[in-house]
């Protein structure tokens, strides 16, 4: 370069103003700033990877659909699109963006549209933009002391304006325009207006799409509240959906004249009554009636429309008991048809079913009314639903013939009662849901007689879906083990009585002359005597061949052998018991007004232990008192049978109810009824002992019913008085079990 030049820019340097002087000094400082901070941006862009402010600064972004060529400022302040002037005059302050007086009138002039104007009225967002105290530095200050936040400034409308579909290049053109209309200042130089908000700290991630912002982990404070609110919506539409979801009709149906009650049944709508806080249906029929040529035959269910009802069958009084003898062996009660069965429940609703116990109960195998009657306090109290099915008993249950076998094939004959009982679990099954049961908690309550059936339905294959656990009292342990033609000599009696030869006979006889025919032998019960030598035992159980193919011995050996191999789940729970004073009974009572020691003597040495020599031996174990001798008859005929089946063949538990806690200060025996009673709340409580007798055995029982075991130990026996406590021995059943005593002569229904 010349001298005439260099002269020629210094002494065209000297003439410019001062103000000329200052802009220039302002240009130069603001661009070696903007390019400073361009430097660092470009650094953190490089460390992110490829992204749009990377390809921006690296001049080879596509801005909104178009290339944007590389624009060069140079320190003479060359006119830049898309910029505009700042006054100079105003303060340097970095927090201070100023706004472009035309930019202003054109966005005043277009509608504002909020649509996140509840966002401003937030508590916290008003914090946010507002703060209450500043420091010296700047920074906002909370009124409590040791809480510092920096100030933050959310522009929701900028955030969240509706972005425009117009073309990005009419825009960028329009604002070129614009910028050629400005007036600018008399030197012929422009001044570049930068966007103060790039140089303010943290604007970047506000400049990038939201789906940049997620890759790179940059969020702002609108991102935040946005999601928050975005979780609190959802998590209100997921409560209405689940609150929408449980709601619906009452789980309980409405009544019907405030005491009728109507649920479904397999053949047909039922009607049942409100009483003592729970529903009643009495006599719902469960099986084809077993009359005419039905009589002497297997039980069939109700499964053919033509036998049902039309209309609601209303069952509001208990219906007919099944024809029977009652225990004084001389009254004959109740009809043949008889096959229905009584439900009580606290609920009639479809959720929350409750544990199902059917009631199985016989004085014997001819009939006697027993204690098993449902309960409403305890169906109510408990929340079990209870379910008591009539059976046929005496010959229209078990009767076993040769000219009754030969009427079908293969020949059969006997078990009619076992059939029915069969049947009505079905029904249970099938239909107990729509009286707020549980199908698949089905208990066993069975009683004396009744246990006795219970007893061997558990070795029926039909039956182990239809129940889940068997509570046993006071059964019996003698079962069918002959073959069914050997059981016909012995029933040629009643053929006789009945003077047929042939089943149409049998069936054409009226049911009082059925019952008259039964031998006087079959009747009675040897549960409250001691048993003689070669006595003479009549069973109305057979091997019939089609529902008790097997000894129940073998059965339960096979069931026990499955469930140990874990092949099969067929040995159901089941729980054994009886009380001490099983043989206590008015009738042996009534003997001797003043029962002697002399009087126990006479009779134990006349029974088979007096035959044996074993009387000096019992008496080590019992007292020459009534007591005593109630004690022994127990322990031959039940107790001790029991003790034999349960702990030492099939592993069960066993309970024996005391008679301390059963009677009125000791006074009063547990007889055989009194475990039952207390079960059903029928009791006869009048002293505190006994009314923690009935405790301790509903706590035994209802336990069992809802978790499928005892409480406490599953194994051993356990003693039922006052309290439940472990029984460690039985020394009396060791010896008659070792004397051949037991169980050859327990007792047989």
């Amino acid at each position: 370069m010349s001298t005439l030049d260099i002269n020629k820019m210094e002494g065209e340097e000297e003439n410019k103003t001062p103000d000329k002087k200052q802009i220039e000094a302002e240009e130069k400082e603001v661009m070696l700033k903007t390019e400073s901070e361009n430097n660092e941006i470009n650094a953190e862009i490089k460390a992110d990877g490829e992204g749009l402010v990377k390809a921006a600064l690296s001049q080879e972004v596509i801005e909104q659909g178009r290339e944007v060529k590389p624009k060069f400022i140079p320190i003479g302040a060359i006119k830049m699109p898309g910029f505009f002037t700042r006054n100079s005059d105003k303060p340097k302050d970095d927090e201070v963006i100023e706004k472009d007086p035309e930019n202003e009138k054109t966005e005043e002039s277009k509608p504002k549209r909020n649509h996140f104007q509840f966002l401003h009225t937030c508590p916290f967002t008003k914090f946010l933009h507002h703060p209450t105290q500043n420091d010296k530095d700047g920074t906002i200050v909370e009124e409590k002391k040791g809480i510092h936040l920096p100030k933050i400034n959310v522009d929701y409308q900028i955030f969240f304006q509706k972005r425009s579909n117009k073309d990005p290049e009419a825009t960028l053109a329009s604002m070129e325009t614009l910028e050629d209309k400005l007036d600018t200042p008399n030197d012929g130089m422009e001044n570049v207006k930068l966007d103060p908000e790039e140089a303010v700290d943290g604007k970047v991630a506000t400049k990038l799409p939201f789906k940049e912002r997620i890759r790179q982990k940059k969020f702002i404070i609108d991102d935040l509240i946005v999601g928050a609110v975005v979780v609190l919506v959802l998590l209100a539409v997921l409560v209405g959906v689940l609150l929408g979801a449980r709601a619906g009709p009452a789980t309980e149906r409405p009544l019907r004249l405030g005491r009728y009650m109507t649920t479904l049944s397999s053949c047909g709508p039922v009607e049942g009554i409100l009483e003592e806080g729970v529903y009643k249906f009495y006599s719902i029929p469960y099986a084809v009636p077993p009359i005419g040529d039905l009589r002497f035959t297997y039980a069939q269910p109700l499964n053919n429309i033509s036998l049902c009802w039309n209309g609601t069958l209303q069952n509001h009084k208990p219906g007919p008991l099944c024809m029977q003898f009652k225990e004084n062996e001389r009254t004959i009660i109740g009809e043949e048809d008889c096959l229905t069965l009584d439900v009580v429940t606290p609920h009639v609703r479809y959720d929350s079913r409750l544990p199902v116990v059917v009631l199985i109960g016989a004085g014997t195998l001819a009939g006697g009314i027993s204690p098993a009657q449902p309960s409403a306090l305890y169906a109510r109290t408990k929340e079990v639903v209870f379910v008591r099915p009539n059976f046929r008993l005496g010959p229209f249950g078990f009767l076993a013939l040769d000219i009754l076998s030969k009427t079908i094939y293969p020949e059969t004959s006997g078990n009619y009662g076992l059939s029915d009982l069969l049947v009505a679990l079905r029904w249970v099954k099938l239909n107990i849901q729509h009286f707020g049961g549980d199908p698949d908690s089905v208990t066993l309550l069975g009683h004396r007689a009744g246990a006795t059936l219970a007893a061997l339905l558990t070795t029926v294959p039909k039956a182990q879906k239809l129940y889940s656990r068997a509570f046993l009292s006071s059964g019996s342990v003698i079962f069918p083990g002959k073959h069914l033609k050997d059981s016909y000599p012995l029933n040629e009696e009643f053929k006789q009585n009945s003077k047929c030869n042939d089943a149409a006979c049998l069936r054409r006889m009226k049911p009082e002359a059925v019952m008259t025919a039964v031998p006087a032998t079959w009747l009675g019960s040897d549960v409250g005597s001691l048993p003689k030598t070669n006595e003479m035992k009549h069973s109305w159980l057979v091997l019939d061949g089609v529902y008790v193919t097997r000894h129940a011995f073998e059965a339960w050996d096979v069931q026990k052998e499955s469930k140990e191999t874990g092949k099969e789940r067929a040995f159901k729970p089941m729980v054994f018991g009886t009380t001490a004073h099983s043989g206590h009974s008015d009738l042996l009572r009534m003997k001797h007004l003043n029962w002697t020691a002399e009087h126990v003597e006479s009779v134990v040495n006349d029974s088979v232990i007096g035959d044996k020599n074993l009387t000096a031996s019992v008496y080590g174990h019992v007292n020459r008192t009534y007591s005593g001798l109630v004690e022994l008859v127990s322990a031959v005929r039940t107790l001790c049978p029991l003790v034999s089946l349960a702990r030492l063949r099939l592993g069960a538990p066993l309970y024996v109810v005391a008679g301390a806690g059963a009677g009125a200060a000791g006074s009063r025996l547990a007889g055989v009824d009194a475990d039952l009673e207390a079960i059903l709340g029928t009791f006869d409580s009048e002293v505190v002992e006994q009314r923690r007798f009935m405790a301790a055995m509903q706590q035994l029982f209802y336990y069992f019913v809802w978790n499928g075991r005892l409480p406490g130990p599953e194994t051993g026996i356990a003693e039922v008085g006052q309290d439940v406590l472990p029984l460690h021995g039985l020394p009396l059943c060791d010896l008659l079990i070792r004397e051949d005593i037991v169980p050859r002569y327990a007792h047989v229904d």
